[in-house]
C-alpha cells in the first residue's frame, strides 16, 4: 500500500517534470459542472461516486445551479472525435492530443501553489460502452483529488488500467484516506508525507472497515 501510495501520488506517466513533488490536493469544497453529450444514468453515477469520495476523504462537493457560483471541477462527455479539441485555456495542444489518443477518458489538473488542487477537467468518450462510462468517471474523479497516476502494485484497483471497476476497492479506500487523513497537509516533501503515509496506513488497515 505504501508503494502504490507512493508511485500513485508522486510519480507521473505523462511527463516526470509534471511529477509531485509535494503532496497536493483539495482545500474547499468543489464545485461540479457536468456539460456536454449528458444522459440523466451519467448524472446519478457521478452523485453516486461523489457520495463515496465525499465520505472517504471529508471534502464537499456541491452540483451548483448553473450560473450560481463558478464551477472549480468541470465534467465533459464529448464524442471521441472532440477529445483532443476541449478548449482548455493555457493546456498544449500536443499534450490534449496524447491524452485523447488512448480514446478513453482523461483529466487535466490545475495547481496553484503546487499544494493546492484549484481545477479540474474530465473528458469522457461519450461514445464508449456504458460500463466503460461509468468506470472511467470513477477512475477520473478519483484520480483528480491527488492520485493522478496508475499503479498494478495492488489489484483490482481503480488506479490499475488491467481493472475496470464502478466501486472503489478496499485498498483505494485506503489510498483516499491515507491522502485526506489531518495529518497529511498538503505541502509536505515525499520523504515527510511516505513516513506519515506508513503510519496512517498501517493504523487503517488493521482498522475494521
Amino acid at each position: 500500500l505504501l508503494g502504490a501510495f507512493d508511485v500513485i501520488v508522486f510519480g507521473s506517466e505523462i511527463d516526470k517534470k509534471l511529477a509531485s513533488r509535494v503532496i497536493a490536493k483539495w482545500n474547499g469544497p468543489i464545485r461540479i459542472s457536468i456539460q456536454g453529450r449528458v444522459k440523466p444514468r451519467y448524472r446519478r453515477w457521478i452523485r453516486t461516486h461523489l457520495k463515496t469520495l465525499a465520505a472517504l476523504t471529508g471534502l464537499r462537493f456541491e452540483i451548483p445551479t448553473a450560473g450560481k457560483t463558478a464551477a472549480n471541477f468541470y465534467i465533459l462527455f464529448v464524442r471521441r472525435s472532440e477529445m483532443a479539441k476541449v478548449p482548455i485555456k493555457g493546456v498544449d495542444p500536443r499534450l490534449l492530443e496524447k491524452l485523447a489518443a488512448p480514446g478513453g477518458c482523461y483529466f487535466l489538473t490545475a495547481k496553484k501553489p503546487p499544494s493546492r488542487i484549484v481545477m479540474n477537467y474530465v473528458v469522457i468518450n461519450s461514445e464508449r460502452e456504458e460500463t466503460g462510462i461509468n468506470h472511467c468517471l470513477l477512475e477520473e474523479i478519483s484520480q483528480s483529488l491527488g492520485l493522478p497516476n496508475d499503479s498494478d502494485a495492488i489489484r483490482p484497483s481503480i488506479f490499475s488500467d488491467r481493472d475496470r471497476l464502478t466501486r472503489l476497492a478496499p485498498s483505494d479506500e485506503i489510498l483516499l484516506k491515507t491522502l485526506y487523513h489531518p495529518l497529511m497537509r498538503p505541502g509536505l516533501p515525499r520523504a515527510q508525507a511516505l513516513a506519515r503515509a506508513r503510519k496512517i496506513i498501517a493504523g487503517l488497515a488493521a482498522s475494521p472497515p
